[in-house]
């Protein structure tokens, strides 16, 4: 039985990726909607995860003796149904069995989809023919509607009304989980290597994603930075944003370079020649670092340390604790190379837990009779400037006795 698989193809002049069947022959629809997204200028990681849904998608068809041309909405049901509950594949699968996929990747799933059905109706209704000519998107139950959508292909979600319910998954909204920064000292001293110690401090200092250097995918974030990369005097590194391929600089503290030299002198040197800033050291000794290899090694790390962790939770912790610090949310925006400020807010700002403390902490001494002093004001505090106590006497008469003159200095003298 042909099972399809996504490969990248490669000339002299680009890469582009395609679906093929077990015989190596390439399918022609999947192959207009893959290249209609190099053609929009979509990523790399775009192109790539677009090829691997088709091809897992036209894999099942296959197997389940459906048509492939033209399946029905209640196919795509099925489909949908059968991929949550499919196993996780790769290191976290193999480690996870148990764990189904979560809400977030079954909607990109149905994203890639509908976009894929979504291409090939507009393309055969303003040809007037085709076998999609005129028909509902099976992946949406609708022809989506462009001007509602980003403009982008790889980029849009499937869009949500009240008639798809029954395909997207709700996303529950789960507070971002932080390391203590004793744990965070505890993971950076267990690590054997210079290399390790200087990502894992780029990590949690930063909050850049970890990335990957990758021939066929491209570069991004810190596995993705060559050695032209690092700007010592000024104290700043410069990643590369996923996706957007835009360059992020990014200000570095002052413990990240005595490990960084101690890296470069000790380990890189001996090794590599090349341009990559971050290789490996072991198996593949001298290639560059890629995120299997880190992966591996972060595993390894946090085992040994007993503290859990993935190279995400670092992002998380550094934007909570600029919140907590700053309460700026333009300034987590910038760190993080968030495009949209509403991204960074969605994430970070749901609960503000010192304002949740001080609530409970009224609401608590509310019940106990007792008066919290950070929520009840002096009397100097009620006025917008610091007046002195006599002007101060003086306000509140004219306030509570307007008709009657103030008291004069004498009178308050006596008194």
């Amino acid at each position: 039985m042909a099972i399809f698989t996504a490969k990248r193809v490669s000339d002299a002049n680009a890469g582009w990726f395609r679906v093929s069947d077990g015989d190596g022959r390439s399918v022609p629809s999947c192959d207009d909607f893959l290249l209609h997204l190099r053609l929009r200028d979509c990523s790399v990681y775009t192109q790539r995860a677009y090829a691997i849904g088709l091809a897992h998608f036209l894999s099942w068809l296959r197997e389940a003796g459906e048509n492939l041309e033209h399946p029905s909405r209640q196919v795509i049901s099925r489909y949908i149904a059968e991929f949550s509950q499919s196993e996780l594949q790769g290191a976290i699968g193999s480690r996870s069995p148990d764990r189904v996929r979560g809400p977030r990747t079954i909607n990109h799933r149905l994203s890639v989809l509908a976009s894929y059905f979504d291409f090939h109706i507009r393309r055969d209704t303003e040809d007037g023919s085709g076998p999609w000519c005129g028909s509902v998107n099976p992946a949406s139950g609708a022809l989506l509607d462009q001007e509602l959508r980003h403009g982008m292909m790889g980029r849009d979600s499937a869009p949500r009304t009240r008639q798809r319910d029954g395909f997207r998954r709700r996303v529950p909204y789960e507070v971002p989980k932080r390391l203590e920064p004793a744990d965070i000292q505890k993971l950076i001293d267990t690590a054997s290597s210079f290399r390790d110690k200087a990502i894992l401090t780029l990590l949690c200092r930063t909050g850049q994603r970890i990335g990957d250097w990758s021939t066929n995918a491209g570069r991004h974030g810190i596995l993705g930075m060559s050695l032209s990369d690092v700007d010592r005097k000024r104290w700043l590194i410069v990643v590369r944003l996923k996706g957007a391929r835009d360059e992020h600089r990014v200000p570095v503290t002052d413990d990240f370079w005595p490990i960084y030299e101690r890296y470069l002198e000790d380990e890189r040197r001996a090794h590599c020649n090349g341009q990559s800033l971050w290789v490996a050291l072991r198996k593949g000794r001298g290639k560059p670092l890629t995120y299997a290899s880190f992966e591996s090694s972060l595993r390894y790390i946090s085992r040994k340390a007993g503290v859990p962790v993935h190279p995400h939770l670092f992002r998380h912790t550094l934007a909570q604790g600029v919140l907590d610090l700053t309460g700026n949310l333009k300034i987590a925006q910038e760190l993080l190379g968030h495009a949209h400020i509403s991204t960074t807010g969605d994430l970070y700002t749901r609960v503000d837990a010192l304002s949740l403390v001080k609530a409970v902490s009224a609401v608590k001494a509310s019940s106990d009779g007792l008066a919290d002093p950070s929520s009840s004001p002096t009397q100097a505090a009620r006025f917008a400037f610091p007046y002195d106590a006599d002007t101060i006497a003086e306000l509140e008469h004219s306030i509570t006795r307007p008709t009657l003159p103030p008291p004069s200095p004498a009178r308050r003298l006596r008194k």
